[in-house]
């Protein structure tokens, strides 16, 4: 959190994309930098937007896949500087998880930076999601929100597959034994 705390200190009038969902430690931090947020819980919009049967199967039509995406992150191309994924996109089928990571490249203006959290590969098949409050420049409040869900596990060499699209990832580990990537598009 250290690397992108120091960035958006740095930088004036940022649209960063919060996809963990609106609280107020992140609102106030974000925007007490002068910067605007827009939120959107990634999971809850995955829950609501396909059926029990597709979150299920985990079988998803390119078609399906567009429309989620038009419908949770319907902005511009490169109209945002920066975004914060937490570990939200590997808790989503992992055709869907790679269509979110390249939208949000889209919508990503050139120099962007993200911010994304994975679990251990040894997590198992199951894992509870972290939420992500930031508390200051150098500390970030984690804990578990909500019930275990399937988790697509990642190697740091799948990670790196994962961002390919990016001009650069740093890796990070976390005292909550998440690594964290930030990725600069």
């Amino acid at each position: 959190m250290e690397s992108m705390s120091q960035w958006l200190g740095g930088q004036e009038r940022l649209q960063i994309i919060d996809f963990g969902g609106i609280n107020q430690h992140n609102l106030d931090y974000v925007t007490g930098l002068g910067h605007r947020l827009y939120a959107e819980d990634l999971l809850r919009a995955y829950d609501s937007f396909f059926s029990a049967e597709e979150r299920h199967t985990q079988q998803l039509s390119e078609p399906r896949i567009e429309a989620f995406l038009d419908d949770t992150l319907d902005l511009p191309d490169q109209s945002a500087d920066g975004a914060l994924l937490w570990d939200t996109l590997q808790f989503l089928p992992a055709p869907l998880g790679q269509a979110m990571l390249d939208r949000v490249h889209r919508v990503l203006g050139p120099d962007s930076l993200v911010l994304a959290m994975f679990h251990a590969e040894s997590v198992g098949p199951s894992a509870r999601p972290q939420s992500c409050r930031i508390l200051d420049s150098g500390r970030l409040q984690v804990a578990p929100r909500g019930e275990r869900r399937p988790i697509v596990a990642f190697s740091a060499r799948a990670i790196e597959k994962f961002f390919r699209r990016f001009q650069a990832l740093k890796f990070f580990l976390t005292r909550d034994n998440l690594q964290e990537i930030i990725a600069r598009r």
